[in-house]
């Protein structure tokens, strides 16, 4: 069977402690790397691959996100009060009533070097990761066609990177996994990829959706953000 991805949440809410000074002043997904904002490569993306219903959930600075809305006159917003004393399934939480139908969802902070990575068209579940000997990031194996033992630090896995497809049955099972996590002792303290990936596996069947590495580029700090765009060395604040 084929799925169709019909629409995407990208998930925006939070400080991006690491990137600080230059987070101080913008949300990260927002900061501009060599003249191009970080979540610009993920909305074109998503645009060159048909999907133009795109929902950003954001929280902090949530005000600076409107200017997207010169380029991108579609984008929705849903806010995130809770972004500064929670985990990110705060932000899949909030989204809850719009997570339907066959859905991706985003992490907004992933610089995109091939729009290929987002398609339109998907044969179950995905999550994307690039094959890699040792990693001491997020990482998924591959066993028997299925995505598992989702941890952080392996050998012989693939990398993860924050983008997922959802079938329209499996967005059906999320909806009511995240509610229930999101009740639970502790459930609010968890990226909300820990719920199908890890506390309610078995109700998933989840394939990897492999990409090269470099397709998809993490900005983890300041530092590594000077070392891709040299401009920032001197950068100050406003």
């Amino acid at each position: 069977m084929t799925y169709t991805a019909e629409k995407a949440i990208v998930l925006a809410a939070g400080f991006g402690s690491r990137m600080v000074p230059v987070t101080l002043d913008i949300p990260k997904p927002l900061v501009s790397v060599n003249g191009t904002r970080i979540i610009d490569t993920l909305l074109d993306a998503l645009t060159e691959a048909g999907i133009e219903d795109i929902t950003i959930v954001r929280g902090y600075k949530k005000e600076s996100f409107d200017v997207l809305l010169e380029k991108y006159p579609n984008l929705k917003f849903i806010d995130n009060p809770l972004f500064d004393s929670t985990n990110s399934i705060s932000s899949a939480h909030a989204a809850l009533d719009i997570l339907h139908g066959g859905c991706y969802i985003c992490e907004a902070d992933l610089l995109i070097r091939n729009p290929e990575v987002i398609r339109k068209y998907h044969s179950s579940s995905d999550y994307l990761g690039s094959f890699t000997r040792e990693t001491d990031d997020w990482s998924l194996e591959e066993v028997d066609g299925r995505a598992v033992n989702y941890r952080k630090g392996n050998t012989n896995c693939f990398n993860c990177y924050g983008i997922s497809f959802w079938t329209p049955e499996d967005c059906d099972k999320l909806r009511r996994d995240i509610e229930e996590v999101w009740d639970e002792d502790g459930g609010r303290d968890v990226f909300y990829e820990m719920v199908p990936l890890v506390l309610r596996k078995d109700n998933y069947d989840i394939k990897i959706h492999e990409c090269q590495k470099g397709d998809v580029v993490e900005i983890d700090s300041f530092q590594e953000l000077i070392s891709i765009d040299p401009s920032y060395k001197h950068y100050k604040r406003c």
